[in-house]
C-alpha cells in the first residue's frame, strides 16, 4: 500500500530546500535497517543531488513512465511516420532489458532503426542512457529491492487524493493541517484493515501446505506474489540463469528456482526466506533505536543548556523562551489558530513569462516536454475521454486522466501473467495504448479498470458489457462504475439507478477469471438475467439513465 509519512512546506525546489526536507525525514527514522533502499523520483537534479548527500547508500531510481513518455514525444516529432510505432516499441524493449547482454542487443536494434535520425539518437543517449541507464533500465534496477515500483504514479495518485481534501492551494495553515490529518487517518485505517485481512482471511491459492509457515505471519500481497511465481517452476526448475531471480532481488521473496527446490523436497516455504518488510502486520510494535548506550537520545546536556540560557535572560526573554518550551511540552495547548477573517492569499509564484496559469491549475506549472507535444499534435483531448470518465468516477478531477493511465499501466505490469493469457498477441498494443496517447478501448481497458480498482465497470453503447474483477471474490459493498459511449467517438460517466440491469460478461472473463471471482456472477446473476429480458436494452434504460 501507499501511505504518507510526512508533509513539507518548501520555499522553492532547490537543493538546499530538499536538503532540509530530507534531513527532517531522516531524523524520523529510528532504525538504520529501515532507511530507504530506493527513492524513486523524476529527473529533478536538485532533488537527486540532495538524495546523494542525505541518503548516500540509497539507490535513486527514475520514473520509467515519464522517461518513456518524453522519448515517445521526441519520436513523434523527429521520426518518420512509418517508423514511429516500431521505434517506440524498440525503446520500451530497451527499458525492459532483463540483463546487460540483452540490453546491448536491444540497444543496437533501436539505434539501427533510428540510423537516419541522428538528433533523436543523440537525445536518447545524452539525456537518458549515458548518464542514467542504471537508474531506469531493468537490467540494473532489478538488482535492488524496489518492491515492483518503477514509476511515480503511486505518489501522484496519493497527491491527487490529498489535493482533493485540501480543495485548492490558497487555504490557511490550519485548513491544510486538517486536510493532511484527515488524509493520514484514512490511510492508517486502511493499513489496519489490510493487516486484519492477512490475519483472518486466506485465499484459495494460499491454502496449499507449502504456505503453512507463512499464513498469518506474512502479508497476503507477499503470498500472492509467491503464488504467481510458482507458475514458473515447470519452466525454470532450479536453473538460476533461466529464473533470473527477479522476485528475490526486487522484493526479497523466494523466486521460482528457490520454490522449485522446496516443492521437489516437499518442504514448506520457510518463514526466514521472506524479508521482514512483508512480516509487518501490526502498528502496535514499540519503536526501537539503534544505539546501545542511548547516547543519541540523551537530552540532559540540552536541558541543562536551556536552564542556563533561561537564567541569563531578562524578563521579556524568559517569557519568550518559556512560551516556546510550553509549546513543545504541551502541544494540545498550542496557541495556533485560524486567522480571525479570510485573508487574501497570493498562492504560488506564477511564471511571469508564461502568462496565466493553465486551465485546471491553481498556480502555474511548467508542463513536461511530452505535454507540449501532445497539445501540439492534438491527441490528448481525443484519446483521453475514457480515462477522464474513469478519473471522474474515482473522485479525481478530470485532469486526473494521466494518473488513471499510469495506474492501469502498473496493473498491467503487476499482473503480467494474467494479461498475457487474456490479451495474447494484442498485449503489446494494450501496453502502447497506456503509454502513448491512444483511445480508451473496450474490452481491454474494461478488464484493467475492474481489476485495478476492484469495481464493477459497466459500458453502455457499442459494446455494452459488464466487467467484474477477475482476481477477487464478490463484495456487497463493491462500487459500480458506468460509462457510456456516445456519438461513436466519446466516453462519458453515466448515473444509473440502484440495482440497474447488467449487460453480458465477456467470454474471456469467464475463461480466465479466478475461482473466487466467479462469485460475482452467481451473486449478480439476477441483474444479468434482467438485462437479457430487455429487448432492445436502450428503451427501458432511457428512464433511469442520465449523462453527467
Amino acid at each position: 500500500m501507499t501511505f504518507a509519512v510526512g508533509f513539507a512546506y518548501m520555499e522553492s525546489e532547490k537543493t538546499d530546500n530538499y536538503h532540509w526536507a530530507l534531513g527532517k525525514l531522516k531524523q524520523l527514522i529510528t532504525k538504520q535497517d529501515i532507511f530507504p533502499r530506493v527513492i524513486l523520483t523524476d529527473r529533478e537534479f536538485a532533488l537527486m543531488n540532495a538524495i546523494k548527500d542525505i541518503f548516500p547508500h540509497t539507490t535513486n531510481m527514475l520514473c520509467t513512465w515519464h522517461i518513456i513518455k518524453n522519448v515517445n514525444a521526441r519520436c513523434t516529432v523527429q521520426i518518420p511516420k512509418d517508423m514511429k510505432q516500431k521505434v517506440k516499441n524498440l525503446w520500451r524493449d530497451v527499458v525492459q532489458s532483463p540483463d546487460e547482454v540483452e540490453y546491448q542487443q536491444r540497444l543496437n536494434a533501436f539505434q539501427q532503426a533510428c540510423v537516419n535520425s541522428s538528433n533523436f539518437v543523440e537525445y536518447v543517449n545524452n539525456t537518458w542512457l549515458a548518464p542514467h541507464k542504471e537508474q531506469f533500465v531493468e537490467a540494473w534496477t532489478n538488482r535492488v529491492m524496489h518492491l515492483g515500483n518503477t514509476t511515480t504514479n503511486r505518489v501522484e495518485s496519493a497527491h491527487w487524493r490529498l489535493k482533493k481534501m485540501l480543495e485548492h492551494s490558497k487555504g490557511d495553515l490550519c485548513k491544510c493541517l486538517e486536510g493532511m490529518n484527515d488524509n493520514i487517518r484514512l490511510e492508517v485505517d486502511k493499513i489496519k484493515k489490510s493487516f486484519q485481512k492477512s490475519f483472518y482471511y486466506t485465499e484459495k491459492t494460499h491454502s496449499s501446505p507449502f504456505f503453512q509457515y507463512l499464513r498469518n505471519f506474512v502479508s497476503r500481497a507477499a503470498m500472492t506474489l509467491i503464488s504467481d511465481e510458482m507458475e514458473r517452476i515447470d519452466i525454470v526448475g532450479t536453473n538460476k540463469n533461466l529464473c533470473g531471480c527477479k522476485l528475490r532481488s526486487t522484493c526479497e521473496l523466494p523466486c521460482a528456482c528457490e520454490l522449485s527446490g522446496y516443492t521437489t523436497s516437499g518442504v514448506p516455504i520457510p518463514l526466514d526466506s521472506v524479508h521482514g518488510h512483508w512480516k509487518k502486520l501490526t502498528m502496535e510494535e514499540p519503536l526501537e533505536d539503534d544505539t546501545e548506550d542511548g547516547y543519541e537520545l540523551d537530552m540532559s546536556n540540552a536541558m541543562e543548556a536551556i536552564w542556563t540560557r533561561f537564567r541569563s535572560l531578562d524578563i521579556v526573554g524568559k517569557r519568550a523562551l518559556k512560551s516556546k518550551v510550553f509549546e513543545l511540552a504541551y502541544p494540545a495547548s498550542s496557541s495556533l489558530c485560524p486567522p480571525p477573517e479570510k485573508i487574501k492569499t497570493r498562492g504560488g509564484v506564477k511564471n511571469k513569462n508564461k502568462g496565466k496559469a493553465p486551465k485546471g491549475y491553481d498556480v502555474y506549472r511548467d508542463p513536461s516536454y511530452f505535454e507540449h507535444v501532445e497539445r501540439e499534435y492534438g491527441d490528448s483531448q481525443d484519446g483521453n475521454c475514457g480515462f477522464r470518465a474513469v478519473a471522474s468516477l474515482l473522485g479525481y478531477t478530470e485532469e486526473g486522466w494521466s494518473i488513471v493511465r499510469r495506474e492501469l499501466d502498473e496493473e498491467l505490469r503487476n499482473n503480467n501473467n494474467l494479461y498475457e493469457k487474456l490479451f495474447r498477441q494484442d498485449l503489446q498494443v494494450v501496453r502502447d495504448s497506456l503509454v502513448a496517447t491512444r483511445w480508451f478501448t473496450i474490452p481491454a481497458m474494461g478488464y484493467l479498470v475492474a481489476n485495478r480498482y476492484n469495481v464493477v465497470l459497466v459500458t453502455l453503447g457499442k459494446p455494452s458489457k459488464t466487467f467484474f474483477p477477475m482476481m477477487t471474490s464478490y463484495s456487497s459493498s463493491a462500487r459500480f462504475f458506468c460509462i457510456g459511449f456516445v456519438n461513436g467517438n466519446h466516453w462519458v460517466p453515466v448515473n444509473m439507478s440502484k440495482g440497474f440491469p447488467l449487460p453480458e460478461v465477456t467470454a474471456d472473463w469467464k475463461k480466465f477469471c479466478s475461482h473466487e471471482a466467479k462469485s460475482w456472477m452467481s451473486n449478480l446473476n439476477g441483474r444479468l438475467q434482467y438485462w437479457n429480458l430487455l429487448n432492445p436494452p436502450v428503451k427501458p434504460l432511457s428512464g433511469v439513465m442520465s449523462v453527467e
